[in-house]
């Protein structure tokens, strides 16, 4: 039998007698814990994404200006968009809607890789368009 000491509500240290297996979990619980906060600190991963994305701290960042690039680049896709065929621009609009493409074949009554193949062709078109 072995003891463990846990930290009450209060602060206080208690010693706690538990059974073997019970100390050897305690214990793995307590590695892995380590462990992960090793890797946290080592690859920089406690800084909340949030806190990077919406920096206004930073020099020269105007949210203003950030909201009208991100307006200009949405209406841009749309152009692109507009210019693919009515079947592609219907299976984009689809994709953007959060289907996949089983989905989208079930509901046009179409094999999956017909499917892909319109949509791969489709968004090589758009990468093409958009880096004109």
């Amino acid at each position: 039998m072995k003891t463990i000491k846990i930290k009450d509500y209060y602060g206080i240290y208690q010693e706690i007698p538990v059974s073997d297996e019970l100390y050897e979990e305690f214990r793995n619980f307590h590695r892995e814990e380590d462990r992960q906060n090793k890797y946290k600190n080592y690859h920089g991963c406690y800084v909340p994404f949030d806190d990077v994305e919406n920096d206004w701290s930073t020099p020269g960042f105007d949210p203003l200006t950030e909201e009208i690039i991100r307006q200009e680049e949405i209406r841009r896709l749309y152009r692109a968009i507009a210019e693919l065929t009515p079947l592609q621009r219907k299976r984009i609009y689809m994709l953007m809607d959060d289907m996949n493409y089983t989905e989208i074949a079930h509901e046009e009554g179409i094999s999956i890789p017909s499917v892909r193949q319109s949509v791969e062709l489709a968004l090589k078109k758009l990468r093409r368009l958009l880096n004109e």
